[in-house]
């Protein structure tokens, strides 16, 4: 009887012990409104700028468990803003972006590594019905805001060839690499 309750002590601290351990994962909620996704290219001789927003999706991430971290996000093709609406539309057309077959462009993590400078996420980038592999550097900065809610940003850089994914004509009018910036604000999920 006595090893009885020495062994179901042990068990006890022992799984306490592990209670205590045992982290979940956090969940990042993204704020839709302010998240985007800016890009620059050469076209006719100049560089034309725009952006994506209303990013979408699921971000679990934690700095101490890149493992068990991932990303899981979309954007609306039909947002992208150049600043001309009528090229707007032109760029949704069945030659750019086909946004009426492929409303959305969207990224699915496989693996999240450190880095000297940040993170590099691995994935799946599947833009108008292609998916390729994709690296994103990027870095991560959380705060602490008023109230005690948690915030934080993701904010990357790296460059994808339109002609990997069917984007338009390349005819040399229009450079081929586009510079894609990201800036994702995000709140920690309760």
């Amino acid at each position: 009887m006595k090893k009885f309750f020495i062994y179901s002590a042990a068990a006890i601290f022992i799984l306490a012990g592990a209670a205590f351990t045992i982290q979940e994962i956090i969940n990042w909620k993204i704020d839709n409104e302010n998240a985007q996704v800016k890009f620059t290219m050469q076209a006719h001789g100049k560089e034309m700028v725009g952006n994506f927003k209303g990013v979408k999706g699921e971000i679990k991430f934690d700095e101490k468990d890149l493992a068990n971290s991932s990303f899981n996000c979309s954007i609306d093709v039909s947002t992208i803003n150049t600043g001309v609406s009528e090229r707007d539309g032109h760029l949704q057309g069945a030659k750019w972006f086909d946004a009426a077959n492929h409303p959305t462009i969207n990224f699915t993590s496989s693996k999240i590594e450190k880095t000297d400078k940040g993170y590099n996420v691995i994935g799946t980038l599947s833009i108008k019905g292609i998916t390729k592999d994709i690296i994103i550097p990027f870095t991560f900065k959380e705060a602490l805001m008023a109230g005690l809610d948690t915030s934080g940003n993701f904010s990357g850089d790296f460059t994808i060839k339109r002609s990997d994914f069917g984007i338009g004509k390349t005819d040399g009018d229009v450079s081929d690499e586009v510079a894609l910036h990201l800036e994702i604000p995000v709140t920690k999920e309760k």
